[in-house]
């Protein structure tokens, strides 16, 4: 990723900086006479990955939870079984992963259904977008949820023919009130997750990741943890963070939440800023589009906010100093966000690269203001592989769905974005995340939308240099540029192996951070 000399032969580090990059001979005579000599016969050396949008502590809870996901849970007998296995154990009964869209019944399942695998033992489901959540009548009781507790109306909890509640949470905000009444983590459970997430992405040659939701899973335990670990030494990669809006905005009108700008990190960990939902998924129907969802001609989506309320959001963390970030998969999601974070820099001029994530369907006039605003992206190309096929032939049709995650287009505006899987929704796998990038490959084996295909080499400046772009730390991480962090993956194979479907993928089977091999 130095621009000055993309390949080289050897590299030259001293302590946690990368000093020279050049020949093997020009390196050895730059090396002083101590100097240890690794090689790496047939491998190439990248930049550490860097994941712009994932959610560790969620990842690693996960590792607890009922694995409900498609497919292998193909209906919802199967998930229930599954369920039933979890009951030898105490406390609440967790599953996750379930996609309505894939389980033979096409539907979400039913609080009747979680009933007859534990009435009197609280029960929930999520769904593999975390936007919805089936909880079972005990817990529901447990959150305070009821028929005359919640208004008729209410379209956060849905109701069945009879007037009864189905059991289904729809959206952020009503999936966090039912999971707000599970009991809460301990320190040392919050610790734990997050470790298992982060030694995961390093074994994938991540060596940077951005948390984009602190807070989500555990609430203040997620912020402490890694301010904890960060100055204990213990955090195995870099972490810059953005905590959940709902928790950011009123720690800063107390003055007790201080975001750290780009270069001012201690350890391995800085508060960059906030993250907001503006819409929901277009797998459950719940983005925000311009134009009506094929399998449902009369609707359309909804904004999570209106525009003066998300307006309002993301101007107070802007005059806090923060940077923003606002998922929005829609392109009225999409509009809306930009139109947030235009006032909010219009407000005083102050140039933030606040960031719109995932990004999904936008019309070519969305990318021009994101350009204009000088906007961040991090898109999630990842939907190509995993629901590519559902949104041409269900959601989208053909000509939105091969529009999605338009990076040819953004490229070629010189916009400068990021990729990610928002892991636990897909795996946390960078290589695969450029290989469906560059092919554009559905699971169901087809191409999806050529035209926006970018070559591996864009793929890898987007999962490194460009991904520390959008947080401000391009200058100190993401190319292997004399003065950068010393932190890089050696893979197996060469890059442009990346864009062959038929090769096998490359592997990191080496990882460096901060100087030190880790792996």
């Amino acid at each position: 990723m130095d621009g000055r000399r993309p390949v080289a032969e050897a590299i030259l580090i001293r302590g946690d900086r990368v000093v020279a990059s050049g020949t093997s001979s020009e390196i050895r005579a730059a090396a002083a006479a101590s100097a240890r000599s690794v090689d790496l016969p047939g491998a190439s050396v990248i930049p550490g990955l860097i994941e712009s949008h994932v959610h560790p502590v969620y990842t690693g809870l996960t590792q607890d939870w009922v694995d409900c996901r498609s497919p292998l849970r193909g209906s919802v007998a199967d998930i229930q079984n599954a369920l039933r296995e979890r009951l030898g154990a105490p406390g609440w009964v967790r599953g996750w992963g379930y996609d309505d869209t894939l389980i033979a019944e096409g539907r979400h399942p039913t609080r009747d259904e979680l009933d007859a695998v534990a009435r009197d033992r609280p029960t929930i489901l999520q769904h593999i977008s975390a936007h919805f959540l089936v909880a079972n009548s005990a817990a529901l009781a447990a959150a305070g949820i009821t028929e005359s507790s919640v208004a008729h109306d209410d379209p956060r909890f849905p109701r069945d023919d009879s007037g009864r509640l189905t059991g289904l949470a729809w959206e952020i905000e009503a999936v966090s009130k039912v999971v707000s009444a599970v009991p809460p983590l301990s320190p040392a459970e919050v610790r734990e997750a997050l470790l298992a997430s982060l030694r995961l992405a390093r074994s994938r040659g991540i060596t940077t990741l951005h948390d984009l939701g602190i807070g989500l899973m555990a609430g203040d335990e997620e912020l402490a943890a890694y301010r904890e670990l960060s100055a204990g030494g213990g955090l195995p990669v870099h972490v810059v963070g953005f905590v959940c809006g709902d928790q950011a905005l009123p720690a800063i009108a107390d003055g007790s939440l201080r975001f750290d700008r780009g270069g001012t990190s201690r350890g391995r960990f800085r508060l960059a800023g906030a993250k907001f939902w503006s819409d929901g998924s277009i797998q459950g129907l719940s983005a925000a589009l311009r134009v009506p969802y094929m399998c449902d001609p009369g609707h359309c989506g909804d904004l999570l906010h209106a525009q003066e309320e998300l307006d309002d959001m993301v101007a107070r963390v802007h005059q806090a100093g923060g940077q923003v970030a606002v998922h929005a998969n829609g392109d009225a999601a999409v509009q809306a966000t930009i139109t947030a974070l235009a006032r909010a820099q219009g407000s005083d001029g102050r140039r933030a690269r606040h960031r719109i994530e995932h990004c999904q369907v936008t019309e070519p006039a969305d990318l021009d203001a994101i350009v204009a605003e000088e906007l961040g992206v991090s898109f999630f190309a990842n939907h190509v592989y995993y629901w590519g096929d559902r949104h041409r032939d269900r959601f989208l049709g053909a000509e939105r769905a091969g529009e999605m995650d338009p990076l040819a287009r953004a490229d070629a505006l010189g916009i400068r974005f990021g990729l990610h899987s928002d892991c636990p929704i897909t795996p946390m796998d960078p290589l695969h995340t450029i290989r469906t990038a560059s092919t554009r490959l559905t699971s169901g084996g087809d191409v999806l939308g050529e035209a926006q295909r970018v070559s591996p080499e864009r793929g890898l400046r987007a999962m490194t240099l460009d991904s520390a772009y959008l947080v401000h730390e391009e200058t100190e991480v993401g190319s292997l540029e004399p003065g950068r962090r010393a932190d890089l993956v050696v893979l197996d194979a060469p890059v442009d192996a990346l864009g062959d479907p038929t090769a096998a993928m490359p592997r990191p089977v080496r990882v460096m951070v901060d100087g030190e091999w880790v792996s």
